[in-house]
């Protein structure tokens, strides 16, 4: 693995650990901007889990350099905040910044310094490789589920988001299945539980209007209920 993708992905295993389940936390995100009409890549991508919510949007660039982040890098990445609607911004950088940096990133951008300690302190080791036949490097940060209760019964699921094509993936903890759902198609696991899931591609917009689509990953139970369990814009 390269280190720069590396320390990406540390960044977004750190991350996870800081914000509650009412988030989504999105490695190496690819969205439309608002103002470029381009696809924008983010190394990690902090949205809200359940709808459109851009006051909630938080973007994080991992800047794994052996200079310090200077000025410019901050105005590159305000700019890239703009595009995206991002409200809060965090630059991560593995060798410190300069005091015009810190100056220029003001309230809205946040500028931390991830040491070696904190780096050796994390592990990618149990991420599990993407189920995705078309995907050749991704990997799979998990997260729990409430769980589902039928009849009194705690059935435990996990899902996760690969970090390469982005398809969601569900960890079935009744059978031990770890399986890749395709973008707007049904899954059942093998378990036959009372329960499928389905993914759904959905317009969203902001708050001026401007329009752009999430891909959802929804829990539906057998007595017609479902549930929104995750989410990513894209």
């Amino acid at each position: 693995m390269k280190k720069w993708r590396e320390y990406e992905r540390l960044v977004s295993a750190l991350t996870a650990e800081e914000y509650d389940k009412e988030y989504t936390v999105i490695p190496n995100a690819r969205i439309k901007g608002f103002i470029s009409q381009r696809k924008r890549q983010l190394d990690v991508l902090v949205e809200y889990r359940f709808n459109s919510d851009l006051n909630r949007r938080i973007i994080f660039d991992a800047k794994d350099r052996k200079r310090p982040v200077d000025i410019k890098e901050v105005e590159a990445f305000e700019g890239l905040m703009k595009d995206v609607g991002a409200r809060r911004g965090f630059l991560i950088c593995s060798n410190g910044y300069t005091k015009s940096a810190l100056r220029r990133a003001q309230e809205h951008i946040v500028i931390k310094l991830l040491s070696s300690d904190q780096i050796d302190d994390i592990s990618i080791g149990s991420w599990d490789m993407c189920r995705s036949d078309s995907c050749g490097d991704g990997l799979i940060m998990w997260d729990l589920t409430p769980g589902i209760i039928i009849d009194g019964t705690v059935y435990i699921q996990a899902t996760g988001k690969c970090d390469s094509c982005g398809k969601f993936h569900i960890w079935c903890w009744s059978c031990g299945n770890r399986i890749c759902i395709d973008y707007e198609s049904e899954l059942q696991c093998s378990c036959k539980g009372p329960w499928f899931w389905l993914t759904s591609i959905e317009p969203d917009c902001d708050e001026i209007g401007e329009q752009y689509e999430s891909h959802y990953l929804i829990l539906v139970l057998g007595n017609g209920n479902y549930h929104i369990m995750d989410r990513r814009p894209i």
